[in-house]
Parts: C-alpha cells; structure tokens; sequence
C-alpha cells in the first residue's frame, strides 16, 4: 500500500525545451539569480541591464507555458520548468548574439556549464577558442 501511495506521488515533469525530464532541478528564477550577482561583480559591464531584461523575459514566457514543475533543489519551489543546461544555453547564446567579449563567455562557463556531455554550447565555445 506504502508503495502504491509513493509511485503516486511521484512525478516527472519535462524540461520545456529538450523535453528530457530535468535530473538536474535547478529552476530559472534561481539561475537567472546567480547570473544577475555574477554580471553584477563585472562592475564596468555596459550590457548588463540588457542581458538581464531579456533573460527575465524568457524566464516569464516560459513560467506562463507551465506554471508548476519539478521542485528547485535551490528555492523549493516548483518552478524548474526548464533543465539548466536549455536555460544556460539560452544565456551563452544570448550572450553571442549581444556581443559579448570573450572574457564574459568564458568566465559565464566556468561558473555556469552545464554541458556535461560537452556536445552542445561547449563546443561552440571552443571554436571560439573562448575555452
């Protein structure tokens, strides 16, 4: 009976994105957080603002096509609609698209890759001989 309740209880839920089930729960709000102190400590960085709005946009957009997820390990909410490494590919390629020095890229990945496989943006940054 114990075992019928728990299989019930548990779920998983879909990255938005890759549609892969999020192992690695982590949410969004939490991520986009932790980038937002990061770009801060770059105290002369111009596209800060910049990067930060568009990143809270697509933090909503993608809150608005699921409002309930897996639970961040981080906040406890249940709001990791995305799996980290489609939100943090979204940023480096946000962060490509806005012209951001080679530095930033590389400083980005070594606090946020989640490109474990090294198969996706990883490789990207190699050939930009960022890492």
């Amino acid at each position: 009976m114990m075992q019928k309740n728990f299989l019930a209880a548990e779920r998983f839920y879909e990255c938005l994105d890759c549609h892969e089930s999020v192992f690695n729960p982590i949410c969004p709000d939490c991520l986009t957080l932790q980038i937002e102190v990061w770009l801060s400590s770059i105290s002369s960085y111009p596209m800060k603002d910049k990067i930060m709005k568009r990143i809270k946009e697509y933090v909503i957009a993608t809150k608005n096509l699921a409002p309930e997820s897996t639970i961040c390990v981080a906040c406890g909410k249940p709001t990791a609609t995305l799996c980290p490494y489609c939100f943090t590919n979204y940023v480096f390629i946000l962060l490509k698209c806005m012209d951001a020095h080679r530095e930033i890229l590389r400083e980005f990945l070594q606090f946020f890759n989640y490109d474990f496989d090294h198969t996706g943006y990883t490789k990207d940054a190699e050939k930009l001989g960022v890492i």
